[in-house]
């Protein structure tokens, strides 16, 4: 990890209007992820500070995730039980890091199995074929099929087609994501839209993670790495040039109107204060031309904003609903889509 940019990172916090400072959530979070990364080190981060982000552990897959399960045994589908196998379920770090014991590893590498067939079902541009898990961050790997799948991989093209079925990818120029953990589903957008560009918002040490992450994913493509910087024409030509694009939450402010076709957020509103969230939608609603798709708990699990449930949001009466619904994987969370 760059310390260096990682203390740039939490300078430019302390600067910025206190609206866009961490939750009281999200600051216990970061000295966990903080903890995860000193002790385990960016080689090992998809088995540490990704298990907060969207890489559920077996306690959570089986209280609310087995929609596929069920799906895919009810169309007599049994080879997940028999074709999987996990090629990396413990770690030799032994603190900061997520192992399995035989059980754990079991249910978990068959859950994994069953969701990649469930996703594949609806995968009609085969990208669970074509598109494997990265190894960098030492991911956990199922090899099914002769192919290497993760949990993360699959949740993130199921995300892709949630969005994409509904919209005209070609309409896609600029793509911006609110809190998008290491990268996971921009991941699936880079390599899918040749000719999009997408753009990260964050905060550290999240930020930096998925900096470090996709500039070593896409070593060939131009980057706009996170610097500090007071309006949008300071950045404007170099900002523009490059298809991957990381700033810090603040700095959406320095954004032109209407800059962006799509943006996303994905379990990350549910985790601010009230007034943050509405900050963070009145941004949105001025930054993009086009569509919002919005993937949160339906009762949030964060004391700071009084656990905010689904209908709380607020949600600007311009936004035209395409769907909202309960989402079928994740059935404690939904997900919405807006044109705007």
């Amino acid at each position: 990890m760059n310390n260096t940019q990682l203390k740039e990172m939490i300078n430019e916090i302390k600067k910025a209007p206190r609206i866009y400072y961490p939750s009281e959530f999200w600051k216990k979070l970061n000295k966990i992820h903080n903890k995860q990364l000193m002790h385990a080190g960016f080689d090992n981060f998809k088995r540490s500070v990704t298990v907060h982000y969207f890489n559920w552990k077996i306690l959570m897959i089986i209280r609310h995730q087995l929609s596929p399960i069920l799906s895919e045994l009810m169309k007599g589908n049994f080879a997940p039980i028999f074709n999987s196998r996990f090629l990396n379920p413990r770690s030799k770090i032994r603190s900061y890091v997520t192992s399995f014991n035989y059980i754990s590893a079991f249910i978990y590498k068959i859950y994994v199995a069953f969701l990649n067939d469930y996703v594949y079902r609806k995968d009609k541009l085969k990208l669970l074929d074509r598109i494997e898990e990265p190894l960098i961050g030492n991911p956990f790997i199922i090899n099914y099929k002769n192919k290497s799948i993760s949990q993360d991989l699959c949740n993130s093209v199921h995300e892709f087609y949630s969005i994409s079925e509904n919209i005209n990818l070609l309409k896609l120029k600029n793509i911006a994501e609110l809190g998008a953990g290491y990268g996971r589903l921009a991941y699936i957008f880079l390599n899918t839209l040749s000719k999009t560009s997408y753009c990260i918002i964050d905060i550290p040490p999240a930020l930096l993670i998925s900096q470090e992450y996709l500039s070593k994913v896409f070593p060939k493509e131009k980057i706009f790495f996170f610097r500090p910087f007071s309006s949008f024409e300071e950045i404007k030509e170099e900002f523009e040039a490059a298809r991957i694009r990381f700033i810090m939450a603040h700095q959406i402010e320095y954004l032109p109107k209407k800059y962006f076709n799509l943006t996303i957020s994905i379990s990350t509103l549910h985790e601010m204060t009230r007034k943050q969230i509405s900050n963070y939608i009145k941004q949105i609603n001025r930054l993009t031309n086009g569509y919002f798709y919005n993937k949160q708990w339906i009762r949030s699990y964060a004391k700071d904003n009084s656990y905010i449930r689904e209908d709380e949001y607020p949600i600007p009466k311009n936004w035209h609903t395409i769907y909202q619904h309960p989402h079928p994987i994740q059935r404690l969370f939904f997900e919405a889509l807006y044109e705007i």
